[in-house]
């Protein structure tokens, strides 16, 4: 668990990785009581933003991410987590999985339940540059351009936030589901 008193973890973002699942035949329950929890959750202080993959055959990885390691923990010790939790464990088989992480690993969703390790760092910055670098030379020559007649700190913002924002909902989660294999290589028994 992470130390909420450890200055970096107290104040940046903070990712919880739920794996869970479901019982056989209650798929649609569970996605019922997902989109019910999605809601809570998004309700919370603090609440970034909820991502889910679905694995076949029954299996679900949740990401929730939260401003600060305090609104996680907060979220965590709410009545309403604890009521969607006793929902939960009726609905799925076996203990959850669950990992608060607070680096760059948090765009690395991990595609199955086997594996809850990150890939290696140097996979990591060779898919994350591999992204980048292109989408920095389109923006430049898009956005950038449009931009042009802006003082170049503020035409320098803007285009890292579309950066970011690019690569946080479409660039990574696309780039991460393309290279699982690599990235997650099937581990032997």
């Amino acid at each position: 668990m992470l130390d909420p008193s450890h200055e970096h973890a107290a104040t940046h973002g903070v990712t919880m990785v739920v794996t869970r699942t479901a019982r056989p035949g209650r798929e649609a329950d569970y996605e019922a009581w997902l989109t019910r929890a999605i809601a809570a959750v998004r309700a919370f202080p603090g609440h970034l933003g909820v991502d889910v993959v679905r694995t076949p055959p029954r299996t679900y990885v949740v990401l929730f991410r939260y401003a600060t390691v305090d609104q996680l923990l907060a979220w965590e010790a709410s009545p309403e987590r604890a009521a969607l939790l006793v929902e939960a464990d009726a609905l799925t088989e076996g203990a959850p999985i669950m990992r608060k992480v607070t680096g760059m690993e948090t765009w690395f969703a991990v595609p199955n339940a086997r594996s809850m390790t990150p890939p290696p760092r140097w996979k990591m910055v060779a898919v994350t540059w591999s992204v980048a670098f292109p989408t920095l030379q389109i923006l430049n020559a898009t956005v950038g351009t449009t931009l042009a007649p802006l003082p170049a700190l503020l035409r320098g913002a803007i285009v890292g936030l579309s950066l970011v924002l690019f690569m946080t909902y479409v660039g990574m989660p696309l780039a991460t589901r393309t290279l699982a294999n690599w990235l997650f290589p099937p581990q032997s028994s």
